[in-house]
């Protein structure tokens, strides 16, 4: 279900946003990086990732989201955590802060998989680390430390 944009912007000033985000990474190691043309986050290298909607369930809604942004289909895919964020920006310019809490699952796909980005990103990338903002948000994340056999 998706709210009419004044609604959702009176949500968004008044309680918490549900996300989920997704970690994407191919059996060479390299992780997958959208560049956002909006707020928060405009013009930044992120994850694919988005808001939940009523009645979905994080599991379904993770795999909507890589489908809608990025084509992909096939994966392996499992919950890491999740993390919270006041963003002062937002495409709708809501009075105080945008509170999002986003639960982020790790998605394991095929180097080989074609990646098709939606109108919310202008490009992507695959990249063997991922950049420092990441440690802000999940400080958990030690993917450094996972051995390749």
């Amino acid at each position: 279900m998706i709210l009419d944009s004044d609604l959702y912007k009176k949500v968004m000033e008044n309680m918490p946003v549900v996300c989920v985000d997704a970690v994407i990474m191919n059996e060479l190691g390299e992780y997958l990086l959208v560049k956002r043309k909006n707020e928060p986050l405009k013009n930044k290298f992120w994850m694919v990732g988005g808001r939940l909607h009523k009645n979905e369930l994080t599991n379904d809604a993770i795999k909507r989201k890589i489908k809608e942004e990025a084509g992909i289909e096939n994966g392996v895919i499992k919950y890491l955590g999740h993390f919270e964020e006041f963003f002062e920006k937002t495409e709708q310019k809501i009075k105080g802060k945008f509170h999002s809490i986003s639960f982020v699952y790790f998605v394991f796909v095929d180097s080989k998989s074609n990646i098709k980005i939606d109108k919310q990103s202008s490009e992507y990338k695959w990249v063997k680390k991922l950049p420092k903002i990441f440690d802000k948000y999940l400080p958990w994340l030690e993917f450094e430390k996972v051995i390749r056999i």
